[in-house]
């Protein structure tokens, strides 16, 4: 199997492990939201992912389990993706436009999968300030990764256009909930979980296609 073929498999079960052990850290969540800590369980539209990974529940139990599940699956996300990031940009030819944004690119997916570590060393209920902080950087990253894999998508012709497309309709569909959820911030809480669900399944559909297509790649 091709260098490319493994980073390629390795980023697909990356994101199946994310959805398992995210699914897990839901189930196992202790219960409370911000708003209301007596609600029994995880609330899919009223806690956040970040809830899952807090060392204790919004209604005061212990939320080890569920930790432990929400520490996976951001791991997960964070170091198996990285061979991707390294692989992307030797898809095109050195020193080309085209291989000189990718790496771009690839820059920032690094620093998000840093930053994802920083989010999983910051429970947000001890220490939220620098746990938002990291949350948000890796947030801005992505965006920035997408865009840039998406122009270099657009300049190159080993692939298909369709996935430029793919990757430009993701980052503005991702930026424009990463806007809404900071606005929910200060608005409603319902906006900042509802922009985090749909910004993660928008995340996994478009670089499960993305990756099928370089790995499809002769």
């Amino acid at each position: 199997m091709e260098t490319k073929d493994k980073a390629c498999l390795i980023e697909i079960i990356g994101i199946i492990l994310y959805i398992i052990f995210i699914t897990l850290a839901m189930i196992f969540y202790a219960g409370g939201t911000m708003d209301d800590p007596s609600i029994p369980g995880y609330s899919f539209w009223g806690n956040t992912f970040s809830d899952t990974g807090r060392t204790i529940a919004h209604n005061g139990v212990n939320n080890i389990i569920s930790m432990i599940f929400f520490t996976i699956a951001y791991s997960s996300v964070a170091i198996l993706f990285i061979p991707f990031y390294y692989i992307f940009p030797r898809l095109f030819q050195d020193s080309t436009k085209e291989n000189k944004i990718a790496m771009i690119g690839s820059i920032f997916g690094y620093i998000s999968s840093i930053c994802f570590i920083g989010v999983i060393f910051t429970p947000a209920d001890i220490l939220r300030p620098p746990h938002m902080i990291f949350a948000y950087i890796a947030y801005a990253c992505i965006f920035f990764m997408a865009l840039a894999y998406a122009i270099t998508l657009f300049l190159q012709e080993r692939m298909s256009k369709f996935y430029g497309y793919i990757l430009a309709i993701f980052s503005i569909f991702f930026f424009t909930i990463l806007m809404v959820e900071i606005a929910g911030l200060n608005i409603s809480r319902l906006l900042l979980v509802a922009g985090q669900k749909f910004n993660r399944i928008a995340f996994s559909i478009s670089f499960i296609i993305l990756t099928y297509g370089v790995y499809k790649l002769e």
